[in-house]
């Protein structure tokens, strides 16, 4: 049975995301990260004064980077701030910033070991940054991330109002269409996940292995023949605890990928 897709993994709700019940909710905060108006003004407001106290010692945020602080009296246990661009008419570079914000939120929750994180329509407000052209990065970024990077379980986008609402629902259906990059990957996962249970091993660099093999398999056969090779590998190198497999047992894997 393949592993769930990427829609079981991306939640679209229209709602106040200072109510979703995450490990951490996203603030589109501005540079100082001492609060303001929009998604941030009401985050503060209810997370209350600890919040802003925490982020006085934060020293400010870059434009696409994020930090995170402590979710206080929100649902949330944390809060990862991160900083949109300004749109400027697209020619500053600010696909790239606004894709980097969800990027570097996502990585930073799978550092502290969170499993789900919910986001606003960042830049969106204020920043002027257009809806749709917005959402595509957002969508695109998110899939992006976790194809490959599994222990990131529940990612929700919280939509204010129903017109935003709709525009993401169809974005992420459209999406659902070019899905077999992220099957695959989920694929390789299951199998390095089973060889790691069979063997009372960890697979060091498993995210690395499906990176570079995924992209390659074009059916679940293939996912399997990938894990079979890989299980021998284990079995025959005697590899315990924590392993890595070499480049060399990955070129092999591939170049027999591609000779099939």
């Amino acid at each position: 049975m393949m592993p769930p897709g990427i829609t079981d993994r991306v939640l679209v709700v229209e709602g106040d995301i200072t109510r979703q019940r995450v490990d951490a909710i996203v603030n589109a905060a501005n540079p100082s990260l001492l609060g303001g108006g929009g998604v941030d003004g009401a985050i503060h407001r209810a997370a209350g004064p600890e919040l802003l106290g925490e982020c006085r010692d934060l020293g400010g945020c870059n434009t696409g980077e994020a930090k995170i602080t402590s979710g206080y009296r929100l649902p949330a246990r944390f809060v990862i701030h991160t900083v949109g661009p300004v749109w400027k008419g697209g020619g500053a570079g600010e696909d790239t910033l606004l894709s980097s914000c969800y990027q570097n939120a996502l990585a930073l929750a799978e550092l502290i070991g969170l499993r789900s994180i919910a986001f606003p329509a960042i830049s969106t407000g204020a920043y002027g940054f257009p809806l749709e052209r917005a959402a595509r990065i957002a969508v695109c970024t998110i899939i992006g991330f976790l194809t490959y990077h599994p222990a990131i379980e529940r990612v929700v986008l919280a939509c204010h109002g129903n017109a935003a609402h709709t525009l993401y629902q169809d974005i992420l259906g459209q999406e659902k269409t070019i899905n077999t990059e992220y099957e695959m990957a989920q694929a390789l996962f299951s199998h390095i996940s089973m060889i790691e249970a069979s063997h009372g091993i960890r697979i060091k660099n498993r995210e690395a292995i499906a990176r570079i093999i995924a992209p390659t398999i074009k059916s679940d056969t293939q996912a399997l023949s990938v894990g079979i090779s890989l299980n021998n590998w284990v079995a025959v190198a005697g590899a315990y605890g924590e392993v890595t497999v070499s480049e060399s047992v990955i070129r092999t894997i591939l170049d027999s990928l591609k000779s099939a």
